[in-house]
């Protein structure tokens, strides 16, 4: 795998992330859009990445208020990095 690649697609769901964690409602719907698209999907099997689980754990941090989404989205963005760069790249 082209690590050029993985590094700008760990960028993509890292950001993706972040969004779901705006304050910006209409930003926050696009990104949690994202994670139920077929796009989204692709990036993970390209990756060897579960697309189900970062899904589930994305969707589940909608319920919690704005400050604890945004320590919530950090904790899966540094778990991105271990998957992603990390794990990918060292296959």
């Amino acid at each position: 795998m082209d690590k050029h690649r993985v590094k700008i697609d760990s960028l993509i769901v890292k950001q993706a992330i972040r969004d779901v964690a705006s304050k910006d409602e209409e930003k926050a719907i696009q990104a949690l859009n994202y994670f139920k698209s077929k796009d989204f999907v692709t990036l993970c099997d390209r990756n060897d990445i579960d697309s189900n689980k970062v899904q589930e754990s994305v969707i589940s941090m909608v319920d919690h208020p704005i400050i604890s989404r945004k320590k919530i989205s950090n904790k899966i963005a540094n778990l991105i990095d271990e998957s992603f760069v990390v794990g990918v790249l060292s296959r």
